[in-house]
């Protein structure tokens, strides 16, 4: 009589939630990364010699904590702040990151040299949301190819968005995991706080 073929060992169950809540800082601290680095300079240069200026405007939101022991600060930025990207005045802002705070979502508009978008980007999924093409639309209503050909036209353009944030992501990660992240990114960007709050307070 053969032996009974040995049974596969049973994959622990996944708490999907638990997981979420463990990799949700990534999220955060790209956002505050990414903000605060567009605040000391809004250009970024990605791979593949990709160029790409972005900065937060008109809302961000920041929280910390987890659950009953959330706290969470909305900020706005007035309205009639000339749009040029970078020295906004993000007062409360830069005041709830010096408490440790980290951002949970923001109104981010991104340019190249040929569009240019606004979205929401939420930490929690980093899915750009509420996405309007501010310029470089270039859509002819009297396209041969028609409906179709406009509406693939219109996914191209959400396609190159989303390959710009992917590529900011990206540029992150690397510099994350590398040993420049301890040593020279995040002193670089306290250093850029600490000179925000001397001017300030002078």
């Amino acid at each position: 009589m053969s032996p009974s073929p040995a049974k596969p060992a049973r994959e622990p169950d996944v708490d999907f939630f638990e997981l979420w809540q463990e990799k949700l800082f990534l999220g955060q601290e790209f956002l505050t990364w990414l903000w605060l680095s567009s605040e000391v300079d809004s250009r970024f240069e990605l791979p593949g010699g990709l160029i790409v200026e972005a900065w937060f405007e008109k809302s961000l939101r920041l929280e910390s904590g987890f659950g009953a022991s959330k706290r969470s600060v909305a900020c706005q930025c007035p309205e009639d702040v000339e749009d040029q990207g970078g020295g906004r005045p993000w007062a409360e802002a830069f005041a709830a990151v010096m408490e440790r705070k980290k951002m949970s979502s923001g109104r981010l508009r991104i340019k190249n040299d040929n569009r240019e978008w606004l979205l929401n980007l939420p930490a929690d999924t980093l899915t750009p949301t509420s996405i309007k093409l501010v310029s470089g639309a270039n859509f002819a209503e009297d396209d041969e190819s028609g409906p179709a050909g406009q509406l693939l036209d219109r996914a191209a353009v959400t396609l190159e968005l989303l390959n710009a944030v992917e590529a900011l992501f990206a540029q992150f990660l690397k510099l994350r995991l590398s040993a420049d992240w301890t040593t020279k990114e995040v002193p670089r960007l306290q250093g850029w706080l600490k000179k925000w709050r001397q001017e300030r307070q002078n």
